[in-house]
């Protein structure tokens, strides 16, 4: 005959398995997320770089010119 903590001991192996397979089910298929605005090509351009501080003042510069690196563009206009 078994003793209590035989018991105890092979009602938790059993429990454990259960709950391991009921966690085993198949996840459902989700789609890919939607792209976010910035994770799309933009057009390419060049601007003439009118920053008299810069080291590419009066130079063409594109987007093109930083690949593979962080880079920040700013448009102001000023009248």
């Amino acid at each position: 005959m078994r003793n209590a903590a035989s018991t105890r001991h092979w009602f938790g192996l059993a429990l454990a398995a259960f709950v391991f397979v009921l966690g085993c089910g198949d996840d459902p298929v989700k789609p890919p997320p939607a792209p976010l605005p910035g994770d799309q090509a933009v057009p390419d351009f060049a601007l003439i770089d009118v920053n008299p501080n810069s080291t590419s003042h009066s130079q063409t510069i594109s987007p093109r010119q930083h690949l593979g690196r962080v880079s920040a563009w700013y448009f102001g206009h000023a009248n």
